[in-house]
């Protein structure tokens, strides 16, 4: 079974039980593969967190309900996970600029979010340059914030490291490098929680011994050890990476006989101007052996 079966039978799944309490381990065992791996997959790819994805197909399904019936709004509520009316009805104009009452109208405008279908689109256009490498556990320091995953982060990473360059947080923390570091500023994404759909997002050094010399605020990560797949951008900064990391998902991982290890990610990133078209930075991402 391809990776394209696989995760087209986790919808399935999904789709099958979405008036339940979706059971998201069970979903992943549909798709042959870690739960983290599944979740973060889905993520990047559809660039919607699973847990958003299952609420606007209940909310859509919701919308078809009232649209086209007599039901009571309280029982579509109910039926489509909401303990409440007004809980139910905040959403629903959230997603669709109407109550559902409205919805019931003649001529009310609503939007139907379909299942999903994933597919391998080959391209073959451009190589993927990689490499496979093991590393021992290392530490990294650097400012934070705590973004939500999916397009959201598009926005507030690169907010992130404008405020970090101009106020020269980046230069800081440059200098408080420890001697001999291989590397020079890394972007890292850690903490995931697929629950509330989150990560944290950091611009670090190396931990250094002597940490006088740091910005307020610094926090550390421990980077457990791992064997990491190591790919190669080049391009301006953020398109290059955010397109990269898409193709990891969508392009490698599928074929690749690998998934992604619950860990940090690492965008390592040299000197130079990160507006260069060919500018150089990589993408580190923890592996473990694909399930069979």
């Amino acid at each position: 079974m391809d990776w394209q079966e696989r995760m087209n039978r986790a919808i399935a799944w999904i789709e099958h039980h979405l008036t339940e309490e979706i059971e998201w381990e069970e979903a992943a065992r549909e798709a042959h593969c870690s739960l983290f791996h599944f979740l973060r997959m889905f993520e990047v790819i559809t660039d919607l967190t699973a847990g958003e994805y299952v609420r606007r197909r209940r909310l859509s399904l919701a919308a078809m309900e009232l649209a086209s019936g007599d039901a009571k709004v309280i029982d579509v509520a109910l039926r489509h996970g909401y303990d409440s009316p007004d809980a139910f009805a905040k959403a629903f104009r959230k997603l669709f600029g109407c109550t559902p009452s409205e919805a019931r109208q003649p001529g009310t405008r609503l939007r139907s979010y379909p299942p999903i279908t994933f597919s391998i689109t080959l391209k073959g256009a451009h190589a993927m340059e990689y490499r496979i490498e093991s590393k021992p556990t290392f530490s990294l320091t650097g400012v934070s914030i705590r973004t939500p995953m999916g397009g959201r982060s598009f926005q507030d990473v690169p907010a992130l490291w404008d405020r970090c360059l101009s106020d020269g947080t980046v230069d800081r923390l440059r200098k408080a490098a420890p001697a001999g570091s291989t590397i020079d500023v890394a972007g890292v994404c850690a903490e995931f929680d697929m629950k509330s759909g989150q990560f944290t997002y950091l611009i670090a050094i190396e931990t250094p011994a002597d940490r006088s010399a740091l910005p307020d605020g610094c926090r550390d990560i421990p980077v457990p050890a791992a064997t990491w797949g190591i790919f190669e951008s080049r391009g301006p900064i953020p398109e290059a990476i955010q397109g990269l990391m898409q193709r990891i998902f969508g392009e490698w991982f599928p074929t690749s006989g690998w998934e992604h290890a619950d860990g940090p990610e690492l965008e390592i990133y040299s000197r130079g101007d990160i507006r260069d078209p060919n500018y150089y930075s990589e993408i580190w991402i923890p592996l473990q052996k694909a399930a069979h």
